[in-house]
């Protein structure tokens, strides 16, 4: 279990230039807001951990678009060989598990973004601590109870995948309208102000942990405990 098998040390100040993509698809039937408010909780946590100032895509970006500025990053040493470790976040709908939407509504797996930076595509990240952490408003979720959320866990990746780390949260746009809604505390609800209980919950623990497959573990505990669907693959 490659959670317990391997560590990664960061220095005391980590070089890290996070990546955010926050894309608000046309036709997905959340509220937005919280799109905002995270990406901003985001950029305050790596202001505050002494980050790079973050890649910050735009809100409107289609899948050719995201894909190409991905290609431009990886030729750039700010984020690879300059970089104790690559963090890129993506808030996005979903209907798709490891996928989610461009502004279009056209899926993107994950994997299409791991493989621009994997080992044989990005030596400059060869070894480094690769995060990628997924949080998607998915609808296709909405009829399940908790209780019959589908978790793959973790699963053997591809040796050029070596080093990489991906999480995806998925969780409802509006918690209410599910029969089970009552058993969830308010504080943990959806709240499209504050945005999610998810990302707030991970920049809480990055300011903490040093260890990145410790900090998504303990993501992952918060957001069972939160009854919303979670995925891990390393």
């Amino acid at each position: 279990m490659l959670l317990h098998m391997e560590t990664y040390t960061l220095s005391k100040i980590p070089s890290c230039k996070p990546i955010i993509i926050p894309i608000k698809a046309k036709d997905c039937r959340s509220d937005h807001t919280s799109i905002d408010a995270d990406a901003k909780t985001l950029k305050d946590t790596f202001k505050q951990l002494r980050y790079a100032e973050p890649e910050v895509f735009n809100q409107d970006s289609d899948r050719d678009t995201i894909l190409n500025q991905l290609l431009e990053i990886r030729e750039k040493s700010e984020f690879t060989e300059d970089a104790d470790f690559l963090l890129c976040v993506i808030i996005s709908c979903s209907y798709m598990n490891g996928c989610f939407q461009d502004v279009n509504g056209t899926d993107i797996s994950v994997d299409e973004v791991i493989h621009i930076f994997n080992t044989e595509n990005c030596k400059g990240l060869r070894g480094k601590p690769k995060i990628f952490i997924l949080q998607t408003d998915d609808l296709s979720i909405s009829t399940h109870e908790p209780g019959k959320f589908s978790n793959r866990g973790e699963v053997t990746r591809l040796p050029t995948q070596a080093d990489s780390l991906i999480y995806h949260c998925s969780i409802p746009s509006s918690i209410e309208r599910f029969p089970w809604s009552d058993s969830v505390k308010q504080e943990k609800k959806w709240n499209t102000a504050q945005g999610s209980i998810f990302i707030y919950t991970f920049c809480d623990e990055i300011r903490k942990e040093r260890d990145a497959f410790q900090l998504i573990n303990k993501s992952k505990v918060q957001a069972h405990q939160n009854k919303w669907k979670t995925t891990v693959y390393s």
